[in-house]
């Protein structure tokens, strides 16, 4: 029978189907490889558990979930810059948890242009590469060393650039604590 809000859905077997799953709570096993494609959503009202295989979210497809519960087992999420240059930045905050750091999250960027706001000063200041990224948290990140170049004649085209995110899946209400010590 197929899932419902109300019905567990288990992805035993590979899985890559034009469509929107809605179930109570899914789990990935018998080492599947489920992938959601651009464009669908996974709505559940309980946890996704990844035991044994992969579960990966296509740029502009969405997990979706209506309790606060937690999840168990590493996804991936691909999310798609916009249109850019080689020396152009991106803002990204990561929709898992885990220890993906920064230069595994984009290893050929120079590793010195990550950068996350300093409210006191009002300026981006340089993080580590070797920093992970934190819950609830922007980070400017310039585009790959080797991406397109700008030429003026004849003009280039800027591409988009797919950031991959590894992790367990963030779920409920998020908390941040901003500072506002900067002066006006």
């Amino acid at each position: 029978a197929a899932p419902t809000s109300s019905k567990t859905a288990i992805i035993a077997g590979n899985y890559s189907e034009s469509a929107n799953i809605t179930a109570c709570s899914l789990t990935v096993n018998n080492n599947a490889v489920a992938t959601i494609p651009s464009g669908y959503n996974v709505t559940l009202n309980g946890a996704l558990t990844v035991s044994s295989g992969s579960f990966t979210l296509e740029n502009n497809a969405n997990l979706i979930q209506t309790s606060n519960v937690a999840n168990s087992g590493n996804i991936t999420i691909k999310r798609n810059s916009t249109p850019l240059f080689r020396l152009d930045y991106t803002m990204w905050s990561s929709p898992v948890s885990g220890s993906q750091t920064f230069s595994s999250f984009s290893p050929l960027t120079s590793t010195d242009r990550f950068y996350q706001y300093n409210t006191t000063t009002n300026l981006y200041n340089a993080i580590p590469n070797t920093n992970i990224f934190n819950l609830a948290k922007g980070y400017l990140i310039r585009m790959p060393n080797t991406w397109v170049d700008y030429v003026a004649s004849p003009p280039s085209t800027p591409l988009s650039w797919t950031g991959t995110f590894t992790g367990i899946p963030n779920n409920g209400n998020i908390s941040y604590t901003m500072s506002l010590a900067g002066t006006g």
